[in-house]
């Protein structure tokens, strides 16, 4: 006997218009680190027949839609590319969408009214990853705020005029808390609860923390880490580490390390605190690199030797391509000939090298329980360059060496 769809109980019918059709259902994982997630929202199911159409529409009008118009398209793309924020709609179809709750404006003084625009279609849920990206563009080109005017426009896509509930305006609204010192400012529609936007211009008015300050509370909460460390847990040290680099505004995503507002750190001495005196990009970076070092420790800790090697490669390659591009993804080859790199780093006084030194020998006890013994050789013998007076890594180098020499000569010997 033919199944008939609409033989199935309502309720039956409703879940599985809610798994075609809501954003949670139809958000499909990124393909790789590099790219943001994507919907796949299964339309067809609205053209069935009219009963169905019926049914399934209130599914997908359930969805939390925004739109997002500025004149410049280049804005459209950083979006996308350097936000990681989904996008559902674009161009024309974007432009005659009209189920959006919130309606997002970013223009400037001085941008005639009636210009080229151009628009963009996300989730509710994909909203606070969009004012992230704008909060750390800001901090990574100073200045940029000042001369950006910002309206958001409430809107019940269904009932005009109808007031949107509280919890749905501060979800639509509070996000925009980290978007601050805009040249101009303003929401309007569907009855805006005063109380949720003079909670979201009180968290405006809030400033940035200083360099000074996210650095200063990045390296506390390193030291909490480190104190989780000493007493064996585990997990609340690798989540105390990850604060510390979200603190300096570096984001973690699994494996993947993204490093914002770097502008907001250049060339610029500090004038306060414990690094008073300090160049703020170059005090990040040895702070980062001592939060690297002792996030492999951690992993070392938990026998998780892969994590903890993925680590140590990653910022040993990085490091190595500022002065052997050529080389930068290989840790082996011969350590004499092909790592002159790290004699001539070390040479030069690179300020974190103990914390490399870390980095180098902690890399080299994953190599060496992964059995990468080539890896293993030639890091330790570049924590040794670095720590030359570490009496651990010089003990390690010499049982190393003996135990190479007498495999060596059982080699000969057979």
């Amino acid at each position: 006997m033919a199944f008939r769809f609409l033989d199935l109980p309502p309720e039956i019918r409703d879940q599985i218009y809610h798994d075609v059709l809501s954003c949670d259902q139809a958000r499909r994982p990124p393909a790789d680190d590099d790219n943001p997630a994507s919907y796949h929202f299964d339309l067809a199911i609205l053209q069935t027949n009219k009963q169905i159409h019926h049914e399934s529409k209130k599914a997908f009008q359930d969805n939390v839609f925004i739109k997002i118009t500025t004149p410049w398209s280049e804005s459209i793309e950083h979006i996308s590319s350097e936000g990681r924020v989904p996008i559902i709609a674009l161009g024309p179809a974007a432009d005659a969408f009209g189920l959006f709750h919130l309606w997002i404006w970013i223009d400037a003084p001085g941008v005639p009214p009636r210009g080229t625009a151009y628009s963009m279609i996300i989730c509710l849920d994909d909203l606070p990853a969009f004012t992230r990206m704008w909060r750390f563009s800001n901090l990574n080109h100073q200045g940029l705020n000042p001369h950006l005017r910002l309206k958001l426009i409430l809107q019940d896509p269904h009932v005009p005029d109808r007031k949107i509930p509280k919890a749905l305006q501060q979800r639509l609204l509070q996000p925009f808390g980290l978007v601050k010192n805009l040249h101009s400012f303003s929401v309007h529609g569907a009855k805006v609860l005063p109380s949720v936007e003079d909670a979201l211009k009180k968290e405006q008015a809030i400033p940035e923390p200083s360099p000074e300050e996210c650095l200063e509370s990045a390296t506390a909460l390193k030291d909490v880490g480190n104190n989780f460390l000493q007493a064996q847990n585990y997990a609340a040290a690798l989540q105390s580490y990850t604060d510390a680099f979200a603190a300096i505004h570096i984001t973690l995503s699994g494996r993947k390390r993204y490093i914002h507002a770097e502008g907001y750190y250049n060339l610029r001495e500090l004038t306060t605190g414990s690094y008073k005196g300090q160049n703020g990009h170059l005090a990040r970076i040895i702070l980062r690199v001592k939060l690297v070092a002792n996030v492999i420790q951690t992993y070392l800790k938990t026998e998780a030797w892969e994590e903890a090697r993925f680590w140590g490669k990653r910022s040993i390659n990085l490091f190595r391509a500022s002065f052997d591009p050529h080389h930068a993804d290989d840790l082996e080859g011969d350590f004499e000939r092909d790592w002159a790199w790290v004699r001539l780093s070390a040479a030069m006084g690179f300020p974190a090298q103990n914390a490399m030194g870390k980095i180098f020998y902690r890399t080299a006890l994953a190599s060496r329980a992964l059995g990468y013994k080539k890896e293993e050789w030639n890091l330790v013998h570049a924590a040794e360059v670095y720590s030359p007076h570490d009496e651990i890594i010089l003990r390690d180098l010499r049982e190393m060496v003996e135990r190479v020499n007498a495999d060596q000569k059982a080699g000969a010997m057979s």
